[in-house]
């Protein structure tokens, strides 16, 4: 009984395991992976250039204007007032002397009239004095025609203070429009501005003025004509006390001008400040800065690497390569 039972159930091993045989086999096949295909990498191409030699000036250029080298701004300084008059417009020409302009004096003139007879009659008591009077009566009146002739003086004085006069020589080159007849002004306001049209200076402002050294001398160009110029003043050499218009500019003169520059006309400045002839010279776009090394990218056999440098002159587009680079070898720019 317990052999059949053993039969039985080795029947059914066998069939069970012929059955999951056959279930592997009716699967399906699995596809092989297959590796992707490999793409060529892309070639790395590099813009160069060839390391030559050349020349490299490191320069100045710009624009500059005439003005002129004596100015006077004019005011009254004395005193102040109301205006009464004034005499000239502005581009007039005008001779040093020449009245401007005069404050209101109210009844001035008058009181130096009526002083002028004081001084007449302290004259006669004087001379009447000198002929009989004793010696202490004389003085006296001697005495008394000084001190009229004080106060005259003293009238007079007050009298031209009211009025403007010309400094120099020169034309007016600006007036306070704002100012009409009538209107006060203080002392020490200036009112007009008169400049001597024969003595020009050039005058530069820029970022790069202390370039600039006195005695420098700078190529110009005035109406197409080539000039020499000579830096005379300069923000560094400045007086003590100098106008804060000066801190901004450096003033160039220029020596047999044309009869026809005037103040407001300009000219092209050239200021040559290092020029090195054949030596190796480099695009800036070339040359790399990275923590204070300069280096540039070389090429060899395609393979890229980098050279340290040692620069010299360097301009707004170029650069003068003093050691680290031979003539002829490849550069990458970029």
């Amino acid at each position: 009984m317990h052999r059949s039972k053993d039969v039985i159930a080795f029947g059914i091993l066998v069939f069970t395991m012929a059955f999951a045989l056959s279930g592997c086999y009716l699967m399906p096949k699995e596809e092989p992976i297959l590796n992707p295909p490999l793409s060529e990498p892309e070639e790395i191409t590099y813009d160069t250039i060839e390391v030559k030699r050349n020349d490299i000036e490191r320069r100045i250029t710009g624009s500059a204007t005439f003005i002129s080298a004596e100015q006077n701004n004019v005011f009254f300084s004395h005193r102040g007032g109301r205006l009464k008059k004034i005499y000239i417009k502005a581009g007039d020409e005008v001779k040093k002397g020449n009245i401007l302009a005069e404050l209101e004096t109210d009844n001035l003139e008058s009181r130096i009239k009526q002083q002028e007879i004081a001084v007449k009659k302290a004259e006669l008591m004087y001379q009447k004095a000198k002929k009989g009077e004793d010696k202490y009566t004389q003085e006296a009146a001697m005495l008394d025609l000084e001190l009229e002739q004080l106060r005259l003086e003293d009238l007079r004085r007050e009298l031209d203070e009211a009025k403007l006069y010309a400094p120099i020589d020169g034309k007016i080159v600006y007036m306070d429009n704002k100012l009409s007849i009538g209107d006060f002004v203080e002392a020490y306001q200036s009112i007009m501005s008169i400049a001597d049209p024969q003595n020009l200076l050039l005058e530069y402002s820029g970022n790069d003025l202390s370039e600039f050294k006195p005695g420098m001398k700078v190529d110009l160009k005035v109406k197409g004509n080539n000039f020499v110029g000579e830096v005379v003043m300069t923000p560094a050499n400045l007086p003590l006390g100098a106008d804060d218009h000066l801190k901004n500019v450096v003033r160039i003169s220029v020596d047999k001008l044309p009869n026809d520059i005037k103040p407001g006309d300009s000219a092209e400045i050239n200021l040559v400040l290092d020029r090195r002839e054949d030596v190796i010279v480099l695009p800036r776009n070339a040359v790399h800065n990275y923590m204070g090394r300069r280096f540039v990218n070389v090429l060899e056999d395609g393979i890229k690497r980098e050279q340290d440098v040692e620069i010299g002159i360097e301009t707004a587009t170029e650069v003068e390569i003093k050691k680290g680079i031979d003539e002829g070898k490849k550069v990458i720019v970029e």
